[in-house]
């Protein structure tokens, strides 16, 4: 009975890893507009979060190239301000996101280091534009978003963001299109909702960065907290 048992325990993890693999690979050749307007790396990552990396590996390979300047950090997004890693970087466990955000820096400053928080609002600071002096910067003129001051009532000064800060990434809440795992395998299509996204300040209008650290508000149906990914000057080693 033990053998028998095991026999069709056997046969039902084979017929079940066939049809796993059955469905991504029907999920890469339908002819649906879903994935045909999508790029080679979205469809990759869409793969990915319905199977597995080893899945999304066989069915869209990488290119040669892609392969070798592939390098993204990825972060669990966790309490307290963590230090994080020039170039590319995917953040997980963001709340109303659809999935993992991500975001290419590079550094404005000299010497500096890049740091992600997560924030109650009210943050209790003020941001002015500057520009960075040619003396601290990669190149002249350089315009950036800069913490001008901390105010007691916010969770900002509380937290470790300090005067002279950049902002050079913030969550902001906008409406998107969301597909849900179960709906994509019935091939249904999605459906707008509120979400989530990391706007890079670099080449924005201020106004434009101050509407969007704001739109994470409660006021305007977000979830009350912001994701902030800062500059942050540093002694030349």
């Amino acid at each position: 009975h033990n053998f028998l048992a095991g026999m069709l325990c056997g046969r039902a993890f084979v017929q079940q890893s066939l049809l796993h693999t059955a469905c991504a690979a029907a999920l890469v050749r339908c002819p649906s507009p879903f994935l045909a307007d999508r790029s080679r790396d979205e469809r990759r990552d869409l793969i990915r979060q319905l199977f597995d990396e080893r899945t999304s590996e066989r069915l869209v390979p990488r290119t040669k190239e892609a392969a070798e300047t592939k390098a993204t950090d990825v972060q669990m997004l966790q309490d307290g301000m963590q230090t994080l890693r020039w170039g590319a970087t995917r953040l997980v466990d963001v709340d109303l996101a659809s999935g993992p955000l991500e975001i290419t820096l590079q550094p404005l400053l000299r010497s500096s280091e890049v740091l992600g928080i997560r924030l109650d609002m009210p943050l209790g600071l003020l941001l002015e534009e500057t520009v960075i002096a040619a003396a601290d910067a990669h190149e002249a003129g350089l315009p950036a978003v800069a913490v001008a001051e901390l105010l007691d009532q916010g969770s900002a000064g509380q937290a470790g963001v300090k005067t002279g800060d950049l902002i050079r990434a913030t969550t902001f809440l906008t409406m998107a299109m969301s597909y849900p795992t179960w709906q994509l395998m019935l091939g249904g299509v999605g459906k707008p909702s509120l979400q989530k996204q990391l706007m890079p300040t670099d080449g924005q209008p201020f106004d434009q960065v101050l509407t969007a650290i704001s739109s994470n508000g409660q006021e305007r149906q977000g979830n009350g907290q912001v994701v902030l990914l800062l500059e942050r000057a540093t002694s030349p080693s």
